[in-house]
């Protein structure tokens, strides 16, 4: 079994950042700026909602997927506690989109500066290992877009897009909080820009004694990335990044487990070269994350995804632009069972892709998007993918659109391989078919409203059911989810600021950790240095189990959060009183939330 770390080792980061605490503007050399026209790569037309990093990081929720889940209300992430969400049957941090994700499926993608980011052999992303403060925005992109992205984009898309210092100097973040349950967060972060180099660095270290016994766990996070300009029009960026993870799965509270720890470590690579010339953009990367995964049942594994991407976003006219691309990514692993020294014979998972995306704006006010994937698995053979949308501002602050869309998901190593729970390996990719129509209302820069219908239809959907060792895993022939999502958002309320939004879904048989609704809001009121946020969230329709078993009570809780900043030295003094009515809740049956608990620290920007 692995050790955690102790408490003191978190100050080791904030020493090593402590000499470059300072903004040298004078001595920086003039900052480079690219003369060629920006092409949008982004679909214009999807369910795109961006939230800005920002928010984030000042959101009172534990983790970045949470915070997430919070401004983009039709996105619901699972959770346990105040601990790490871990890995493994006993994790939470599962992603639900219109019906499809959830945990162990992976059918939400999270993309981190262009690269997907999921493990090998489970196939999802660790919910654990992101710093909010190196993340500039985050676009939720419901829906999907496999046409973009590839596997994985099957019911949404949270895209990651890393911050970068944007004027000559540096500049230094350090977080640090503690509160109940002996949880302690210390996050230094450094951005600089000197000439032609960009540099971002961070460290997050968090841990927590947990709720209840066995709930704790510890968590750090290295993340370092440079860019440096090779030429006026071209540029290289470099990104590390690695995570470990430690922690247990407590069990139910009827009847708790005794040391199921697990133990996760993870790095990320990636470069991206990029070239700008006369209208046109090339990009090119390549990418690697491999990780070690072990279990108290003696499960170890080993896995790697590898891959590599060539685009082209060509502005062909002031109107028409058009993206060419070619990818190729795999996936493979190696397991072990320790304690009965065998080892599972399980195999790779290769695609080869080209994909093209054309965007015309015929009329100012008109957008067309029409995109293909042509997908050559070495595995499951030929798939064709692709999608059209419309966006059209007929009249001021107003847009509609529409958008209809073809995705896919391959299955996963361990669905076809490994019997943790069970295996199937005659399993085939799961495809959707999203349609979706919506209108935003923008008025000035002080409301904004959007709602959308959509209908998600899935084909060769995989499931699990039942427990081990009587359970399976198969493929569904086709499902339906009807839905439809909104939002409003309210500014200069005087000193007030409103937010809430929701999503209501057709479920049907599909219940587990499906939620049927979902309701996220956030008042909050500013007022010259002080700044206080109450936010909550309300989830119905949740069931442990398909076929509506296994009821859960509602989801309800509300958070305060309270802020003061000093700007003349850069200092804030924050405190969240989460779960203020104390209200017993559950995300996952028997996993009780805790009740009312505080956290509080500071906040230094230099």
């Amino acid at each position: 079994m692995a050790t955690s770390l102790p408490n003191w080792i978190w100050a080791i980061p904030v020493l090593l950042f402590a000499p470059f605490s300072y903004a040298d503007e004078e001595e920086a050399a003039e900052e480079i700026v690219i003369t060629a026209d920006k092409i949008e790569k982004e679909d214009r037309t999807s369910d795109a909602h961006a939230i800005e990093g920002e928010e984030l990081r000042q959101s009172p929720r534990p983790s970045l997927l949470e915070a997430v889940a919070q401004e983009a209300p039709w996105v619901f992430v699972s959770s346990r506690g105040v601990g790490v969400h871990g890995i493994a049957s006993g994790a939470s941090g599962g992603i639900h989109m219109r019906g499809l994700g959830g945990s162990p499926n992976t059918q939400v993608l999270v993309v981190q500066d262009g690269i997907p980011d999921y493990q090998g052999v489970f196939g999802h992303p660790l919910p654990d290992a992101y710093v909010p403060d190196l993340i500039d925005e985050v676009r939720v992109i419901s829906g999907g877009d496999s046409v973009l992205f590839g596997t994985n984009a099957l019911g949404g898309v949270i895209e990651l897009k890393s911050r970068w210092r944007t004027h000559p100097g540096t500049e230094i973040r350090f977080r640090s909080g503690y509160g109940s349950y002996q949880s302690l967060v210390v996050r230094p972060v450094f951005l600089g820009k000197f000439g032609k180099w960009d540099l971002a660095a961070a460290f997050h270290g968090k841990s927590s004694a947990g709720h209840r016994p066995g709930a704790g766990g510890d968590l750090q996070v290295g993340q370092a990335a440079a860019r440096v300009w090779l030429a006026e029009k071209m540029r290289l960026s470099l990104r590390l990044k690695t995570a470990h993870i430690h922690g247990a799965d407590p069990g139910p509270v009827t009847h708790p487990y005794q040391d199921h720890w697990f133990d996760a470590l993870r790095l990320n690579a990636s470069a991206l070269f990029e070239y700008f010339q006369n209208g046109m953009e090339w990009r090119a990367a390549v990418f690697a994350s491999m990780g070690r995964h072990a279990l108290y049942d003696g499960f170890l594994g080993y896995d790697l995804v590898t891959g590599a991407y060539l685009e082209n976003c060509w502005k062909l006219s002031r109107s028409l632009d058009l993206l060419l691309g070619a990818a190729f990514d795999h996936a493979d692993g190696l397991v072990e069972n320790r304690i009965e020294a065998e080892e599972e014979n399980v195999a790779g998972l290769s695609n080869l892709a080209v994909y093209q995306q054309a965007t015309w704006r015929p009329l100012d006010w008109l957008s067309l998007v029409a995109g293909t994937r042509e997908v050559l698995s070495f595995d499951y053979g030929f798939l064709f993918l692709y999608k059209a949308g419309a966006g059209a501002e007929l009249w001021p602050g107003g847009t509609l659109r529409a958008r209809y869309s073809a995705n896919f998901r391959q299955p996963t190593i361990r669905e076809r391989y490994l019997p943790y729970p069970v295996a199937n390996p005659d399993l085939e990719p799961e495809t959707s078919r999203t349609a979706d129509a919506g209108v935003i209302q923008r008025l000035d820069d002080w409301l904004e409203i959007q709602l959308t219908f959509f209908v998600t239809e899935a084909d060769n959907f995989i499931k699990y059911f039942g427990s081990w060792p009587t359970a399976e895993v198969v493929n569904i022939d086709h499902v339906v989810f009807p839905g439809v999502e909104g939002a409003i958002r309210l500014d200069k309320l005087g000193p007030f600021t409103l937010a809430f939004g929701g999503a209501w879904l057709e479920v049907g048989r599909y219940t587990k950790e499906n939620p049927a609704f979902k309701l996220d809001g956030r008042l909050t009121f500013a007022r010259g240095s002080f700044q206080a946020a109450i936010s909550g969230e309300w989830v119905t329709g949740l069931y442990q189990n398909n076929y509506s078993r296994d009821p859960l009570d509602d989801v309800f809780f509300l958070d305060l959060d309270l802020r003061y900043t000093f700007e003349a030295i850069g200092l804030s003094l924050f405190l969240v009183a989460r779960n203020l009515t104390d209200h017993r809740y559950a995300y996952i049956d028997r996993y009780p939330m805790p009740g009312f608990h505080l956290f509080g620290g500071l906040e230094v920007n230099l």
